[in-house]
């Protein structure tokens, strides 16, 4: 299908902002979701940097080749093609944060597990959006045979990990997906925020009422 549910899209964007990446890698690449709005939020909204000459890494992994586009070499610095099971085993390059939007079922549930683990020897913070429960069969696409649903999760899957937020959503037909954020430390994206905007930006922010403090901690602390 090379594209996904847009219902976690404002919600993802937020996550990717106060983590403040330098570097992406974006698995699973397809259309390009996440490398366009990437640049777009990271680079044009803060920096207006309309340059053609990207202040950030992000690079994509895409197993299918007519997915990738000419206009995939703007946005990202390198596509590889080939399977993301594989990509550790030759490149050893490590990224502040891994994207996997709607990767994880296509493997074997067991396969699928070691990605994760490989993912973050490799990253500072890996954002997975997965289906969650029953009911998302998916067969051939595309004549892609790797857009197969090989495997079932729950957010039980990802409570095992210690530095987690899960937050839940509905698709248009209200079938259950999630976004997992994990990370091998402590996920504080409150102390992100400030360090990217500044502490007086913050809190004359917060005493004119124009930040809900309380509102920015639940939206960022998820469903866990």
């Amino acid at each position: 299908m090379g594209t996904s549910n847009w219902q976690n899209i404002s919600y993802c964007i937020e996550l990717i902002r106060r983590i403040n990446p330098n570097s992406i890698l974006d698995v699973g690449a397809g259309f390009g979701r996440w490398g366009i709005l990437g640049r777009e939020f990271l680079e044009i909204w803060d920096d207006s940097n309309y340059s053609d000459k990207w202040n950030r890494k992000i690079d994509a992994v895409e197993i299918f080749e007519d997915y990738v586009k000419p206009y995939h070499s703007y946005f990202y610095d390198n596509v590889y093609i080939e399977n993301a099971a594989d990509f550790f085993k030759n490149n050893e390059s490590k990224y502040d944060l891994i994207v996997c939007g709607d990767v994880i079922e296509h493997f074997e549930k067991e396969e699928g597990k070691k990605f994760i683990e490989d993912c973050l020897k490799h990253s500072r913070y890996l954002m997975i959006n997965i289906p969650i429960g029953k009911n998302w069969e998916q067969e051939i696409i595309n004549n892609n045979n790797f857009e197969v649903h090989k495997s079932i999760w729950y957010n039980s899957d990802f409570r095992k990990y210690p530095n987690r937020k899960i937050k839940k959503f509905r698709d248009y037909i209200s079938r259950k997906f999630s976004v997992i954020l994990i990370s091998n430390g402590k996920i504080d994206l409150i102390s992100e925020y400030k360090k990217k905007y500044g502490k007086y930006i913050f809190v004359k922010n917060y005493l004119s009422g124009k930040l809900n403090l309380g509102w920015l901690v639940k939206m960022l602390s998820g469903n866990k």
